[in-house]
């Protein structure tokens, strides 16, 4: 089995991306569904310091990375729900 390009990759995490918004949106057009609150509580990050670029490291970098995800996630799910 060959390594998948960077390229490939990208196109592969779109593509999830893309179905898992528009499942969200799906989701979120039910009424009184909070999975979109509770997404946007989970999308952000705590480190309890004073100024939290001061010493990033790997771990703090994944989690910023994450919870970014999860925010375009939402934008991108509330985009469909929200389309004519």
């Amino acid at each position: 089995m060959s390594i998948p390009s960077p390229q490939e990759l990208e196109g592969r995490l779109n593509a999830h991306r893309e179905v898992l918004a528009m499942i969200l949106a799906s989701v979120m057009r039910q009424p009184g569904n909070d999975i979109a609150r509770r997404i946007d509580e989970g999308a952000t990050v705590q480190d309890h310091q004073e100024d939290p670029g001061a010493l990033p490291d790997q771990a703090f970098a994944i989690e910023a990375a994450t919870a970014r995800e999860w925010q375009l996630l939402v934008a991108r799910a509330r985009a469909i729900r929200d389309a004519p």
